[in-house]
């Protein structure tokens, strides 16, 4: 679950301080935590980033057991210090480092002038004790940790790093961000988290709700959803949103030139997919239509089970593993350069036109994918980021897999329905981590005991993290809701007023005067 933030507003501006709730600032920070260069290609240059390694101990549960080393980053405020931020791009596995300053640009003025803006590298990643599971029949290949065998697995990455793969659980990483705020020397602090870091934070708070000063939740998980129907829900809202990106294309014919109705968009988007040697993703995303009207063939897994049924087999269940797991990535392995844009331009509306004139360039030159591959660019991850997907998401899975659906998703395809449909059965039959059983409870979230209810704002057509998840982490919180319309995955700073203005005026006050806004406007073209 991937993201971007922010941009301006003039509420913040004729604050002076935040009363009697001003944040101990890192003026003050403990003398122990020496700030200074950062890692190798960590942050952009010249962004004023300075970084810290910070011990924490591996096990929390175990605090003079071993400890591992995080990577954290600070860009402290311009102006008058009004307090600290962390925050959390999401994932799970989307490095944290350089998010700030990625953003410094399109974040508003008064939050770079006013807060410190501190980002801690979640453990396993690159720059935070990496995950390493070595394989034992091939020196220094990594294993692939989703899906398959847990002990198999675990046996892998105890030979690296015992014990370690245990303890990748988001409630290690809220308590992580905990040891980093006491060793900033910091009472109490505020958070920005989007995607998977609504959830990170929602632990957060429900663990230590006396240190958190503010909290902005925008796009959020659904509580209840952890985690495999939070991958199933995102099926026919990326469906959703899909239908509506085409329908834009097909408003906007007269300039791109790619059809004037959805499903002529759509069916010059399977020619494009195919001819780049797509297969089947060109058959996941119809507007209404039928997979048996499409053209491409069926993966080799699908098309065995559709012929033959489901046998049950080993072989058969690892190959069924694999599709999943690829299928929920966005087919990272398998998927061509006009895929792997659109799944970006569905998280973000403000890609549309500039998808749009891509897709229009290869349409024209088959050989033109420059700007399709700059898109799909846009999110790319280091490979650490897909171990610790898998670690969190089947160390805590709180939702137990339904194997008889794989016969439900045999039905969908043999009698030509809708392949997201399948593709959604899939995951709820729980292929996405095999026979690995989760190890962890999830934390159950509360913001009984908040100082101040947090702000949750959730896109009503948002492809990533259907809308659902956004009343239901406001209750579980008892936060207060903003529905965004549009589709946007992350929604403070894409130069939207509302949004910006109703986030700063919660910064500064503690209060929310609106429950509705309209989706950014897009970008002059």
């Amino acid at each position: 679950m991937r993201t971007r933030i922010s941009r301006v507003a003039a509420a913040l501006a004729a604050a002076s301080m935040l009363g009697g709730s001003v944040v101990t600032g890192l003026a003050e920070a403990a003398p122990t935590t020496a700030f200074g260069s950062c890692p190798d290609g960590s942050v952009p240059e010249g962004a004023g980033v300075q970084c810290a390694v910070i011990s924490v101990p591996m096990n929390h549960a175990e605090p003079d057991g071993p400890r591992i080393d995080l990577t954290v980053s600070r860009i402290a405020a311009t102006g008058e210090r009004h307090g600290v931020i962390f925050t959390n791009p999401g994932g799970p596995g989307a490095d944290s480092l350089a998010y700030w300053a990625q953003r410094i640009e399109v974040m508003p003025t008064e939050l770079n002038a006013h807060y410190d803006r501190i980002a801690v590298q979640p453990r396993g990643l690159r720059w935070a004790t990496p995950l390493r599971c070595a394989s034992e029949t091939a020196e220094g290949q990594q294993v692939s940790i989703g899906g398959g065998s847990r002990d198999e697995i675990k046996k892998a990455c105890d030979a690296a790093q015992p014990g370690y793969l245990d303890t990748i659980t988001t409630e290690n990483t809220a308590r992580d961000m905990e040891a980093v705020r006491a060793a900033l020397g910091v009472e109490r602090i505020s958070y920005l988290g989007t995607s998977y870091g609504t959830y990170l934070g929602a632990v957060y708070a429900s663990l230590f709700p006396d240190r958190v000063e503010r909290m902005v939740l925008d796009s959020n998980v659904h509580p209840d959803w952890v985690w495999t129907e939070e991958f199933a829900q995102q099926q026919a809202a990326g469906k959703q949103r899909l239908d509506d990106l085409f329908a834009w294309i097909a408003e906007h014919n007269g300039e791109y030139r790619l059809g004037d109705t959805a499903l002529r968009v759509y069916q010059n988007w399977v020619r494009l997919v195919s001819a780049q040697g797509g297969g089947w993703y060109a058959n996941l995303t119809p507007p209404p239509a039928s997979v048996a009207d499409l053209p491409g063939e069926l993966p080799e897994p699908l098309a065995e089970l559709a012929r033959d049924g489901y046998n049950g087999t080993m072989e058969q269940g690892g190959k069924l593993q694999n599709l999943v797991r690829t299928l929920i990535s966005g087919g990272s392995s398998a998927q061509v350069p006009l895929v792997g844009a659109t799944a970006v331009a569905t998280y973000t509306r403000s890609f549309w036109p500039t998808f749009a004139r891509a897709m229009s360039d290869a349409n024209a030159d088959p050989a033109n994918v420059q700007r399709l591959l700059a898109i799909e660019g846009a999110t790319a991850t280091d490979p650490t980021g897909r171990f610790v997907f898998s670690a969190i998401t089947c160390n805590e899975n709180a939702v137990p897999g339904r194997p008889e659906l794989i016969g439900a998703a045999i039905g969908t395809i043999a009698s030509g329905g809708n392949a997201m449909d399948a593709r959604a059965d899939l995951v709820r039959a729980g292929l996405s981590c095999g026979s690995w059983r989760p190890i962890a409870e999830p934390v159950p979230l509360t913001g009984a005991d908040l100082r101040v209810k947090p702000l949750v704002l959730q896109s009503r057509h948002d492809a990533l993290t259907p809308y659902e998840g956004g009343p239901a982490m406001a209750r579980a919180l008892q936060g207060s809701l903003i529905t965004v319309e549009g589709g946007d995955h992350g929604t403070f700073g894409r130069g939207n007023p509302a949004v910006d203005d109703a986030v700063l005026t919660y910064l500064r006050t503690g209060q929310v005067a609106t429950t509705h806004a309209e989706q950014a406007p897009l970008p002059s073209r």
